[in-house]
């Protein structure tokens, strides 16, 4: 073995490194299984963290306001980025989930593969939903992909989202959720065969 010409990190410390910020296929099974059963997100992140030895040896990306208050969290686990590297071209930026009971609003980075299988590429809950709170979401997706900017975005039309898209991916096409846009569009119009025509 060479010798290193600087310490190593200690065993402690190793879950900072970004190439050791993900979760299993055990740990998403386990978050799963405990949403199903109804546990809120804030109390699987705090069994998370009680697993790992504290809060402070948790595997995500965050951002903490003033008071040392958690504002913004990301999640991407090592199968969400390989399934980015081969479906990323195309990026839904979903924050219509609404929000926990902390006030945080949920939004889910996702996209289909060729199997029209729903691929989550991230998990994320932000304390407001600002253009800085989406460019600091979009900036943390792009370092948890190894730097790969989708092609295009879908939205459901978000002005701060547009923006911060146009300032973290520049060449990307923003597009518009066709599902958004049919529900809008069939709440606002009266005649009765209008969903058919639009189809």
């Amino acid at each position: 073995m060479e010798d290193h010409n600087y310490t190593l990190l200690s065993k402690r410390f190793i879950g900072y490194l970004p190439s050791h910020r993900n979760m299993s296929d055990v740990e998403i099974a386990q978050m799963n299984s405990m949403r199903q059963v109804g546990i809120s997100i804030p109390k699987i992140y705090q069994s998370f963290a009680m697993q790992v030895g504290g809060f402070n040896l948790v595997r995500f990306t965050k951002q903490v306001a003033a008071g040392s208050r958690m504002c913004d969290i990301i999640w991407s686990d090592g199968r969400s980025q390989e399934d980015y590297e081969a479906f990323g071209d195309v990026l839904a930026f979903d924050a219509t989930f609404g929000r926990n009971k902390y006030n945080l609003s949920i939004i889910v980075l996702s996209e289909v593969n060729h199997h029209n299988q729903t691929c989550v590429f991230a998990a994320v809950m932000v304390l407001c939903e600002s253009q800085d709170s989406y460019k600091w979401v979009l900036r943390r997706f792009m370092e948890c992909m190894r730097g790969k900017a989708p092609k295009a975005v879908i939205t459901d039309g978000d002005p701060s989202m547009r923006l911060a898209i146009m300032h973290v991916f520049p060449d990307a096409h923003h597009k518009l959720c066709v599902w958004r846009l049919l529900r809008n569009a069939t709440a606002h119009v009266s005649q009765p065969c209008f969903t058919q025509l639009f189809k």
